[in-house]
Formats: C-alpha cells, structure tokens, sequence
C-alpha cells in the first residue's frame, strides 16, 4: 500500500511531528485522521482506499503522527493527544483549510469524542473558533475495557488496585512495575504505561471509558463521562462506524447501545454497521462500504 501527497511537519513544542497530506491536495477541505493503540502513520489499513475516495470527491486526507503513536500511549492521555489535534486544526485553519472533520480509528475514536464533547465548545470564543471542528467520525468506537475482559487480559485486571492506590498517594504519573510493563504490550514488545493510563483504559469509568455498556445516561460521580456528557455535548454532527466483528468482543446488546448513544446525541449522531468488517477494516469489499459511507455523510458539508 502507498500513497502520493505531500509530507510537511507540525511544530508541537520541542518537536517537530511529520503530517502527510494525500487525496485533492488543492482542496480547502479536510479530513484529519489519527489512528487507535499501537498505530502510527500510515498504518490503518482503510485509510489508503478512503485518501483515493476522499480525492475524488475534494477532500484532503491529513494524517499525522502525534505523541501516543506506537507506544507512546502507555505515558500519554486523551488531554495531551487533544491539545496535539488542536493544534493541527489551528494550523491548518492558518494554511486556509475552510472546512474540518476529524476522524480517528479505535482508541482514536475517543479522541474524536474528547475532542467534539469538550465543554469549551458550548461558549464559542475567537479562541475556541479556531480550534472547533465541523465534524467527527469514529471507527471501531469500542470498549477497551471490555475488549481486554474478552481477551482474558488478566494480568492487567491484576495491577489495576496497584495502579488504583498509586494514584491516591500521588503517583499516578510513574510507571506500572517492570514485570507487568515486560508483559502489557502487544507481540512481545514491552509498555511502559503509568498508573494513570492504566487506570484510564480499563478501569470502570476511567477517563478513556466513552463506549462501554454500562455507561450511564446521566452523570455518576464513579464515570468521568456519562451519555449526556459525551454524546449528549457533541459540538458538531458525528458519524460512528462500528466493525460487525467488534460486537463478539463487547458486552450487552451492542447495536441497542449505539441506538442509546444517538438517543443522547439529540441529532448530533449517525451510525452505520459495517458488515462483514474486521476491527481495522482490513477487507475490501468492507472499505468500499467504508468508503461510500463517509463521501455520502461527507455531502452536508458541500
């Protein structure tokens, strides 16, 4: 897979990050993608089908690399991957990009939740117009919490009161203990993950619990979000694209908990069941479905 564009980079402070920019690169529309855990540029396999789509039609595909690629979440959090996003946004508002949609995969799909939901957006300031986005898309909008219970993740269940009483002696921000870091990563490959991440991903109501099933409509002080905090402040109309082969890794009727996520959303949210699709969308006939999907949504923005 390969893609012709335009490779540029994103001052963030110390760091200089690569942006790629492929699809109708003349065009003042743009979609911003970041991917989920383990992910980096490039590395989402639909996102090269979806850049020729998005040509076609007028659209740019801006993908980036941000500080929680590849392993870099064990250490990071959905604030600092937002403050990253914004300032995408804001730069590309400053090179004349008109119209936003920010779309992420996976975990990236609770950064366009974070993002869309901030409470900023229900004041509107010069400051916050130039951060605002006109739209959303979340791929594969799944529980981590769940996936893990249903890949029998046990160790990381194990170390969750460890992380749980770190925090409360203030130590939220050091690492998780060498032995489980050896072990919590993907393939073999070691995570170095904080207490707070940790704690973040799979502990019931943690800061990155968006999409698990038993998320309560109305505020409760033991969930950092309720429906109405997230789907319920959706600052911008917002599409959710979930994988069919995702619902066996998640608990309680999935498509009734997506009908209560567009209840909340009062109008603000789309959906659409992507059959016969792996959780990246690996297949071809499913990222063509993909793929019509999102130009069809895309057209309220002409």
């Amino acid at each position: 897979m390969s893609l012709s564009g335009i490779l540029s980079t994103l001052d963030l402070g110390l760091y200089k990050y690569p942006t790629f920019t492929s699809g109708d690169l003349s065009s003042k529309k743009a979609v911003v993608f970041i991917g989920g855990l383990t992910n980096g540029l490039g590395a989402v396999p639909f996102s090269y089908p979806l850049s020729e789509s998005l040509g076609k039609v007028g659209w740019q595909l801006v993908q980036f690399h941000w500080s929680s690629a590849y392993g870099g979440y064990g250490t990071g959090s959905l604030d600092r991957d937002r403050k990253e996003m914004e300032a995408l946004v804001k730069h590309l508002r400053g090179t004349g990009i008109r119209t936003i949609v920010i779309a992420g995969h996976s975990t990236g799909s609770q950064n366009i939740m974070h993002y869309v939901s901030n409470p900023i957006f229900q004041t509107p300031t010069a400051e916050t117009d130039v951060i605002k986005v006109d739209g959303g898309i979340m791929q594969a909008p799944v529980s981590d919490r769940e996936f893990m219970k249903s890949f029998k993740m046990k160790e990381w269940f194990d170390v969750l009161p460890l992380a749980e009483q770190m925090i409360k002696d203030g130590k939220g921000e050091e690492l998780m203990p060498k032995e489980f870091c050896d072990k919590a990563g993907f393939d073999g490959v070691s995570l170095p993950i904080n207490a707070c991440r940790l704690r973040s991903l799979i502990g019931t109501g943690g800061d990155d619990e968006y999409f698990s099933d038993d998320i309560p409509a109305e505020p409760e002080s033991t969930y950092a979000h309720s429906l109405s905090d997230s789907f319920g402040s959706l600052s911008a109309p917002t599409l959710a694209l979930y994988a069919e082969e995702d619902i066996k890794y998640q608990e309680g009727d999935v498509i009734e908990k997506i009908k209560r996520w567009e209840e909340a959303s009062k109008g603000k949210l789309q959906w659409r069941l992507l059959k016969n699709a792996s959780h990246d969308v690996a297949q071809p006939e499913a990222q063509k479905y993909l793929c019509e999907e999102v130009i069809g949504w895309l057209k309220q923005f002409d």
